[in-house]
């Protein structure tokens, strides 16, 4: 690349905006031969051109055939993210290897083309033959993918069963799928089940705007006629919604940071690799249906397949602290579970103290200040790390699952018995 052509590309990216967004570059015959994303595009595309020693010898090269740059300003980083996806899948840039390889991307897909449609994941080489099906992606690992999903869930629920078989799923008792085509017998429900595809749909094409203003009026509308409890749920969706509009997606996110959690949270507490990390959480009403929740990480990721809830027992006046004894005591009798390599308990040093039988090291995570407890000797030592720490985002990852799970229990025996 001529030091004139450097010049004055470098120059034009002053000129470039500050917000998230996409950037394309081009080649002397017009043609896109990259396409990426960028919480800062100013500073993402001015990375490009400090010289080639300090790019790497592809950079280089790629920066070497670039003669247009074009960006497109996104409102957050899921916008820009969902926009590199689409606009890789249909320019197919040269120095884009995702889009070329026919293993490696995941893509999702909305089976439109059924009456009741599927969300799914496929592959490059599978998604021949489906017109009628909304398809978003490619996406640079399955990682990202997946754990979009799995945000969008908690906005818009849907269905993952493979085999419809007349029976609602279990992901409809914690708020995760709603209806369930499985128990779909109705036209409404039908209608209502397919509407939530499409919001979804939204979503995924970048239209988050549009998904929200379509949230606040239903909420709006929702408080207008007094259907609180409905509203109230809406609004949690929107503010899941924001959470995920404001989320860092930096290249890390594309690279699985289980490990890098793990690690951080072992050498915080001095113990050894944590393969299994479980974690108790208590849901009650004035002592009134109330339940415990276990959940599983394995590897630093959420293993449903090993969660477990449990019915309390303990009767007489509301004790916290008695019923995570309980469910403690009831979780270390079944002796065909893993045993954990760390238990953590929601709650601080009375939750704490309740576990102390635990044969399993023990940690709670105390609400007011987000603080690690750690039960030593006749005493506790108090573990306060920044919110950015790795380590104590996993354990709030933990927590906040296990309080979900908790807390749609009850919920459910709740609607049960009112």
């Amino acid at each position: 690349m001529d030091h004139r052509r450097t010049t004055i590309l470098k120059k034009s990216t002053q000129k470039i905006t500050t917000r998230p967004g996409v950037y394309l570059y081009s080649d002397k015959n017009g043609k896109i031969i990259y396409v990426g994303k960028a919480k800062n595009l100013r500073n993402r595309v001015r990375q490009y051109f400090v010289g080639s020693n300090a790019v790497g010898e592809k950079t280089s090269l790629l920066v070497s055939q670039i003669v247009s740059i074009k960006t497109i300003p996104t409102d957050c980083e899921l916008d820009a993210l969902l926009l590199e996806a689409t606009l890789i899948r249909k320019h197919l840039p040269k120095y884009n290897a995702i889009a070329r390889d026919d293993k490696s991307p995941l893509y999702i897909v909305i089976t439109f083309d059924e009456p009741l449609p599927r969300i799914l994941f496929m592959r490059k080489k599978e998604l021949e033959h489906h017109a009628r099906r909304a398809v978003f992606g490619p996406f640079q690992s399955a990682v990202v993918a997946r754990r979009l999903m799995q945000s969008v869930r908690k906005i818009i629920p849907y269905c993952t069963q493979k085999r419809r078989d007349g029976r609602p799923c279990f992901y409809t008792q914690i708020g995760l799928c709603n209806p369930c085509p499985s128990a779909i017998t109705t036209k409404s429900l039908a209608s209502a089940y397919r509407s939530s595809c499409k919001k979804i749909s939204l979503l995924l094409s970048g239209r988050t705007r549009q998904l929200r203003n379509i949230l606040e009026r239903k909420m709006q509308e929702c408080a207008r006629r007094m259907a609180y409890e409905k509203a109230g749920e809406i609004k949690k969706q929107l503010d899941v919604l924001n959470m995920l509009l404001t989320h860092n997606f930096d290249p890390a996110m594309f690279v699985d940071t289980s490990s890098d959690r793990l690690s951080d949270l072992s050498a915080r507490l001095g113990l050894p690799l944590l393969h299994r990390i479980e974690c108790i959480d208590i849901s009650t009403l004035a002592g009134n249906w109330s339940t415990g929740s276990l959940v599983v990480f394995t590897d630093g990721q959420p293993d449903t397949d090993q969660y477990r809830r449990f019915r309390i027992k303990t009767a007489g006046k509301p004790n916290d602290t008695a019923m995570m004894a309980e469910v403690i005591k009831r979780r270390f009798t079944h002796a065909q579970w893993p045993k954990p390599d760390l238990l953590v308990v929601d709650g601080g040093k009375g939750q704490v103290t309740a576990a102390k039988h635990a044969p399993v090291p023990v940690v709670g995570l105390a609400k007011r200040f987000e603080e690690i407890i750690v039960p030593e000797n006749h005493g506790f030592r108090v573990i306060r790390l920044s919110p950015a720490s790795a380590a104590l985002q996993l354990v709030q990852h933990i927590r906040d699952e296990a309080h979900r799970f908790a807390k749609q229990y009850h919920t459910m025996l709740r609607s049960i018995h009112t």
